[in-house]
């Protein structure tokens, strides 16, 4: 039986539950699936778990290549992500901007925010095109306490909100060292991770803040150690502070309160 009955009353179309339950199924730590691995997470039959997959593949959800088979998400959900996060201004305001960044560095630019203080989702990414490069890919998710990206939201959250991200480290003295580190980011206005989440790249991010003075999220820059030095990364970083004020301002957002006392 395909549909059954909700709590409300209203019946649920099963085939829509499945599907879910297949697109929930890849996550940062397992962004690439087999129908075997699909099926050990979900109990479902193989031609059961085929027919979804052909469905959502058709849809743009997901995508397949190699033989045997892998599957992996699609542009379709970004899209999705997008539009659910389209309720706010940033997405759209900073594209331009990102854009006059992109042009002037050379180097990978994203535009981060945050799902909660806990998570973050790429939400734009504009390739560099030389042919040393680094790049994360517009839909990626993980926590806010991994990479500058997310750590420089951290440092300008409200103060119960930093309280939950840190809550996500549970060795203490990795805690109290993002925690040390997070009072050097709120000095210099930026965050700079080397080699964190790739090898040889570093990471440079400054925060966007919404028009209440909240953090909405971050632009964040990639590119190799070896590209990303002395006056070349100084340069970069003053750029990257340009752009997060005028996409900032580009959405409301006036210096003022608590965020203007962070940062003195």
């Amino acid at each position: 039986m395909d549909d059954k009955t909700t709590s409300s009353g209203i019946k649920s179309i099963r085939a829509v539950e499945r599907a879910m339950d297949v697109l929930k199924c890849f996550r940062p730590e397992t962004p690439i699936l087999s129908v075997t691995d699909l099926q050990r997470r979900l109990g479902l039959s193989r031609p059961t778990l085929y027919r979804l997959l052909h469905t959502l593949e058709t849809k743009g959800m997901v995508r397949s290549w190699g033989e045997p088979q892998r599957f992996e998400l699609d542009a379709g959900v970004v899209e999705l992500a997008g539009s659910w996060l389209g309720k706010s201004d940033v997405t759209q305001a900073a594209q331009p901007f990102l854009s006059e960044l992109w042009a002037a560095t050379d180097e990978t630019v994203a535009l981060f925010v945050r799902t909660s203080p806990v998570s973050k989702i790429c939400v734009s990414e504009l390739r560099s095109r030389q042919p040393l490069t680094f790049t994360r890919g517009a839909g990626f998710t993980e926590s806010t306490t991994v990479g500058s990206s997310g750590k420089i939201m951290i440092a300008y959250m409200r103060p119960d909100e930093a309280t939950l991200a840190l809550a996500e480290i549970g060795d203490m003295q990795a805690r109290a060292a993002l925690d040390a580190e997070l009072t050097e980011i709120r000095r210099d206005g930026y965050s700079i991770s080397s080699g964190e989440i790739i090898a040889g790249a570093i990471a440079i991010a400054a925060p966007v803040f919404t028009s209440d003075g909240d953090v909405a999220g971050s632009i964040c820059l990639f590119g190799p150690e070896a590209r990303l030095d002395g006056a070349s990364r100084e340069k970069c970083v003053a750029q990257l502070l340009d752009t997060a004020q005028k996409i900032s301002t580009a959405i409301g957002y006036r210096p003022k309160g608590r965020i203007a006392e962070a940062a003195e």
